[in-house]
């Protein structure tokens, strides 16, 4: 019998062979289904829930989403840059679960005992003590979860991401909400946590049992101590990059009003879905990278090269039907967000630039250099943002494209003073790490 010959086979093929097609591929298939699961929650949720329930409990989930990042402590990125050369498995795991979980508890008990002081509206939150243990454990259990994410993207196992992050996870918190469905704002919010935590338990299990490290709730100081540079430096950088996006709704609704806000929600979750391209890649792209198996130039190429071919139609039809898409929510978005769609969708390219070039960073350890980039990105892009803010919602658009734009060139600029090259010297990671990470070099050297 011939063998099927064709684009899809060929895709097929190298979607076995090729760890960076294949991890990009799961990653960019989990964000597929989480938004589309989420485009169903928030539907259930309407038609289930009063209009101020439904807006408290969008503050409550914002809020824990930042949390969440905020209580990362990098760790996330540290587990992907050395998770796949380090012989310490479990103390690298342990330390960053352990840790997370502790932060991301006080963090969260902190927030529940504040936020009611500054919105009398949560003051169901300080109702009790159990309310705020409750609050504190779920907003812990979605910090573990995004940690776990990164556990199967640096081990090359990111089809877990979509099994637990994609189909478990957007299953559970489609059905929760009709369970919860007398407990008002917070029935809404326990519909979400809830499914966060479960993916997080669920990750947790097949961490141990199917990539098999022994995960202990338990601090390694030495493990945690040779990686915290790295980590506080990816800190850094990720508070940088939630700058523009905390600031410039408020910017859009102080000076556009609450018609314009809307719009520009609405386009900007519209254009993610084409930024969540090159993100997916990208991580891809750091965690083979991290897996120091191939030469970091070729394979800037190849993740470049992957990414236009998917960004490149995706701008291209998210211009087409942005008139016919913003209709599908009501013909006043069709009529104010459609030019902030379109510019929003071709800042995509700025994006993917900036996106492919600060993973880069990240893999060969540049960290002033990283912080800085994000520095650029999130001084130009407020900035501009704030001066065009009088303006129009295109100027607000514009604003991400010319940040990120200016951000790449900034990353770009250090990688080509440096080189698409690791250092052996690197003093990231124990000495184990380090000495492991030499005698893989050496047998590589001898293979080739």
């Amino acid at each position: 019998m011939t063998a099927l010959t064709g684009p899809v086979p060929a895709f097929a093929a190298r979607l076995k062979s090729d760890p960076l097609v294949r991890n990009s591929f799961f990653l960019m298939a989990t964000t597929a289904l989480g938004a589309g699961s989420g485009f169903v929650f928030w539907i259930v949720v309407a038609r289930l829930y009063p209009p101020a329930e439904v807006g408290w409990a969008s503050s409550l989930l914002s809020a824990v989403t930042l949390l969440s990042y905020f209580s990362g402590l990098g760790l996330s990125s540290s587990l992907v840059r050395y998770l796949p050369t380090t012989p310490s498995r479990t103390a690298h795991v342990s330390s960053a679960l352990t840790s997370v979980a502790v932060t991301g508890t006080v963090l969260g008990a902190g927030f529940a005992l504040v936020a009611p002081l500054v919105s009398p509206g949560l003051s169901f939150l300080s109702g009790s003590f159990p309310e705020i243990v409750l609050f504190a454990l779920l907003a812990m259990a979605v910090a573990q979860n995004l940690l776990t994410d990164s556990v199967f993207v640096a081990l090359r196992a990111a089809k877990y991401n979509m099994l637990l992050n994609g189909v478990l996870m957007s299953v559970v918190k489609i059905g929760l909400p009709i369970v919860f469905v007398g407990a008002g704002a917070i029935g809404i919010f326990l519909s979400s946590t809830v499914a966060s935590a479960v993916a997080a338990v669920a990750s947790i299990v097949v961490i141990r049992q199917r990539l098999r490290i022994p995960v202990r709730p338990r601090v390694y100081p030495k493990t945690l101590r040779s990686t915290l540079a790295y980590s506080l430096g990816n800190y850094a950088s990720s508070c940088l990059n939630l700058v523009p996006l905390l600031v410039i709704p408020l910017l859009v609704l102080r000076s556009l009003g609450p018609e314009a806000s809307a719009g520009y929600f609405v386009a900007f979750q519209i254009a993610n879905f084409v930024n969540a391209v090159p993100f997916a890649i990208g991580e891809a792209l750091f965690a083979e990278g991290s897996h120091e198996q191939e030469d970091l130039k070729h394979l800037a190429k190849r993740s470049a090269l992957l990414i236009l071919a998917i960004v490149v139609p995706a701008v291209s039809i998210t211009v087409a039907l942005a008139k016919p898409v913003l209709t599908l929510f009501g013909t006043s978005y069709a009529a104010d967000a459609r030019n902030c769609l379109v510019v929003l969708a071709v800042s995509a390219f700025a994006v993917a630039f900036n996106t492919w070039s600060g993973f880069l960073l990240k893999v060969t350890r540049q960290l002033p250099a990283m912080n800085l980039s994000n520095l650029v990105y999130a001084v130009v892009t407020v900035g501009l943002a704030a001066l065009g803010a009088q303006h129009s919602l295109v100027w607000i658009a514009a604003a991400w494209g010319v940040g990120n734009l200016a951000s790449g060139l900034v990353a770009v600029a250090a990688l080509a003073l440096r080189g698409f090259r690791l250092s052996p010297s690197d003093k990231g990671g124990s000495d184990e790490d380090r000495a492991h990470r030499q005698r893989r070099l050496r047998s590589r050297r001898r293979g080739a």
